[in-house]
C-alpha cells in the first residue's frame, strides 16, 4: 500500500528532506561529494559494492523531473552524462545503469551503478546490494580520483 496522502505531505517536504539537508556537504553517512555544479551534487555511495556506484542529486528540492522545466532537466541530465564518464574513466566498467526512483527518499535524484566484467548481466542491479565498504584511505582515494577526473571532463550545459 502506497504512503497515506499524510506521509506523502510529510516526505516530499523539502524543509524534512535528508538529500536537502546533507548532499552539499563534503561527506555524510552515506556519500562523499566529488562535485558541485549549479544544478547538481555529485556524490561517491560509500556503498562500494558495485565499484563507483555514486548519485546525482538535484541542488532544487523537486520530488519528480516530470515537473522540472526542460532547460534544469537538460543541465540535470549533463551532469549525469558528466558523472558516467568520470565513473567509466575512474573504475573501468563495462556499462553503467542509471535508476531513477525516489519513493522513499522523494528528491530527484540518479543512481549511477557501474557494470564490470565480474558482474553477472543477466541479474537485475540492486542498489541494496552489499554493503561493500572500502579502508578509509581507499574511499578517499576514489573519491580523489573523481574528483581529478570531474575537473578534466567535459563540462556540463551549465559550463
Amino acid at each position: 500500500m502506497w504512503w497515506s496522502d499524510d506521509e506523502w505531505k510529510a516526505l516530499t517536504a523539502a524543509e524534512q528532506c535528508g538529500m536537502c539537508a546533507d548532499a552539499h556537504v563534503l561527506a555524510n553517512e552515506h556519500s562523499a561529494l566529488i562535485a558541485t555544479t549549479g544544478t547538481s551534487y555529485v556524490r561517491l555511495a560509500r556503498n562500494q559494492h558495485h565499484a563507483g556506484y555514486s548519485l546525482v542529486i538535484l541542488r532544487e528540492h523537486a520530488v519528480d523531473m516530470a515537473k522540472l522545466p526542460p532547460d534544469q532537466l537538460s543541465r540535470f541530465w549533463a551532469d549525469v552524462q558528466r558523472a558516467a564518464r568520470v565513473i567509466d574513466e575512474v573504475f573501468q566498467s563495462k556499462k553503467i545503469d542509471y535508476l531513477v526512483m525516489g519513493h522513499r527518499m522523494p528528491h530527484l535524484h540518479c543512481h549511477l551503478l557501474p557494470q564490470h566484467a565480474t558482474d553477472d548481466p543477466l541479474r537485475n542491479v540492486n542498489i541494496a546490494d552489499g554493503p561493500t565498504h572500502l579502508p578509509p584511505d581507499a574511499f578517499d582515494d576514489a573519491v580523489a580520483a573523481l574528483q581529478r577526473a570531474w575537473e578534466s571532463a567535459e563540462p556540463p550545459l551549465d559550463g
